[in-house]
């Protein structure tokens, strides 16, 4: 991928968690390696289809300067997280040295290095109690008022049979893709937040709902733990899944099955 690179820029302001230097400015030293596809940028020789390494530079000032954290990991990770919020690009690597770190013997700087990107999100959503399309009208106006989350988009919204032989009512269906900074679990974290700010109350499993919010793919990452597994442990199972998350990426390979999207509903509704 390209990627346009700002090295070295010396900053200089307070960052650090002794009292001297928060009040004593030092030097910061900034790398950042912008993945962003600027192919076209060259093939027009147009500077409105890239990012400009100058506007870069000033972000990165203002925001060095305009804050104050303990920890070079914080500035790291908060300046990255800017850049990738401000300008158009996929992933982020950046590096802040610290050379007049404030410690004895003979060394050239301290360092951190951060890497974010954007990450592709698949989710599902249901609900089978109350104000169905309230509920999931919620869940997306809290997705999309999330700064770590953009691009959100949801499938048509369907109307389904109860799953597990719990649930009493209809179920409303959707999918939803998003792109999002947040690691898988603080993504599940900030997802169950959402389910219990939506009234959710988890009773008994696979019972009447005002909200289920679940992690259908993260990338093409498999994460299996006691209590969280991507992809989704029975999506394969559910055409209340499979239904509306074709919509949004019918070719997307399952990671464990090597099928699409596409395949696995077609073997629940040739079955």
């Amino acid at each position: 991928m390209d990627k346009i690179i700002l090295k070295n820029y010396q900053i200089t302001s307070c960052h650090g968690c002794n009292p001297e230097e928060k009040i004593t400015p030092q030097r910061f030293v900034f790398t950042a390696e912008i993945f962003y596809d600027f192919s076209e940028a060259a093939k027009f020789d147009d500077l409105t289809k890239t990012i400009s390494y100058s506007d870069i530079k000033k972000t990165l000032k203002s925001f060095c300067e305009n804050n104050c954290f303990d920890l070079i990991e914080t500035l790291a990770t908060r300046s990255a997280e800017l850049l990738l919020k401000k300008y158009p690009a996929k992933k982020v690597i950046l590096t802040v040295k610290k050379p007049d770190a404030p410690m004895s013997g003979v060394f050239d700087y301290a360092a951190v290095e951060v890497e974010k990107e954007w990450h592709e999100v698949y989710l599902a959503l249901g609900s089978n109690m109350g104000d169905k399309n309230a509920y999931l009208d919620f869940a997306i106006s809290r997705l999309c008022a999330d700064d770590n989350i953009k691009d959100v988009t949801e499938s048509s919204r369907y109307s389904t049979a109860p799953y597990g032989g719990v649930a009493t009512n209809d179920f409303v269906n959707s999918a939803v893709k998003i792109q999002t900074l947040y690691s898988p679990e603080e993504l599940l974290r900030v997802v169950s937040q959402i389910e219990k700010d939506g009234e959710r109350v988890r009773n008994e499993r696979w019972g009447n709902r005002t909200l289920d919010v679940d992690i259908i793919f993260y990338d093409d990452c498999v994460i299996e733990s006691n209590d969280f597994c991507v992809p989704h442990i029975d999506m394969h199972n559910r055409y209340f899944v499979l239904k509306p998350l074709a919509e949004l990426c019918p070719y997307k390979l399952h990671p464990i099955l090597k099928k699409r999207v596409c395949e696995l509903l077609a073997d629940i509704e040739n079955k």
